[in-house]
């Protein structure tokens, strides 16, 4: 019986990691899996060339299946992005990979898009939603960590709010930010709004803020809970530990954090 009951533990979190997709600059697009346009008035062409004859124009948000990866490359966005050869309906041709969609995310009538571009040394992330009037808001963000996955919620109890975006780091190793950037849906406007941090070195400190939004556990009806923590280990041998916790409420008022802790850069 527990032999039974560690198989089925193992196969639940297999199935869960299955439902998160963590993005890596460095990963290829899968082959034989379905992806969505990123760009607008995307050129679909006959062969993996920027001159190559035109076979189309695919608009944002269209759905096309990855054959696999060329060895011919174009920068865009200060990336060396391959081209792919890509079905789209009935049709085979090439587009650049960095036009095509990380994922995607939809809640009601907003779809979510999103690619990487690099500026020197640093990574950004650009997001597009994509309405049911074919609006298209976008906007960025500079990534402390190029790792990430990414979570759609509703608006979480904030009023005036459709839906939220995080951004969630991938650091698992010490001194690796685990936070992450939320971005927040108004009806005009997709706006990052707030970036957490969370990091630790193993037997040395940590530091970790969260946000707490009003249908969350523990939420306050009509406010974001901003909670901070910070650790230290003094003396392991005799289990010295000193800790500094911080909270407050902000609200949600006129398209920004009331108080503003972290003023926009």
């Amino acid at each position: 019986m527990n032999k039974l009951i560690i198989l089925v533990l193992l196969i639940t979190k297999f199935s869960f990691s299955q439902e998160t997709k963590y993005h890596d600059p460095n990963l290829d697009l899968k082959n034989g899996e379905n992806y969505y346009l990123f760009g607008n008035d995307v050129k679909f062409r006959q062969l993996p060339d920027s001159s190559s004859e035109v076979i189309d124009l695919l608009k944002i948000g269209t759905e096309i299946q990855i054959l696999e990866k060329t060895d011919y490359k174009l920068n865009y966005n200060g990336i060396e992005s391959s081209f792919y050869k890509v079905r789209y309906k009935d049709k085979v041709g090439y587009i650049l990979g960095g036009l095509i969609s990380l994922e995607k995310k939809k809640f009601k009538n907003s779809s979510y898009f999103f690619v990487y571009k690099k500026v020197e040394d640093n990574y950004l992330i650009i997001i597009r939603r994509l309405n049911e009037k074919t609006e298209v808001n976008e906007s960025s963000s500079k990534l402390i960590t190029s790792q990430f996955s990414i979570d759609l919620y509703d608006n979480k109890g904030i009023d005036n709010l459709e839906n939220i975006l995080f951004i969630n780091y991938l650091g698992e190793a010490c001194g690796i930010d685990g936070g992450g950037i939320f971005f927040f849906q108004t009806k005009t406007e997709l706006k990052k709004v707030f970036e957490i941090s969370q990091i630790s070195d193993a037997g040395i400190y940590w530091f970790e803020e969260n946000l707490i939004f009003p249908t969350d556990e523990k939420g306050v009806k009509g406010k974001v809970v901003y909670q901070k923590e910070i650790g230290n280990y003094e003396d392991e041998e005799t289990n010295w530990i000193e800790i500094k916790k911080t909270s407050r409420e902000l609200e949600w008022k006129n398209g920004s954090f009331i108080p503003n802790l972290k003023p926009e850069k």
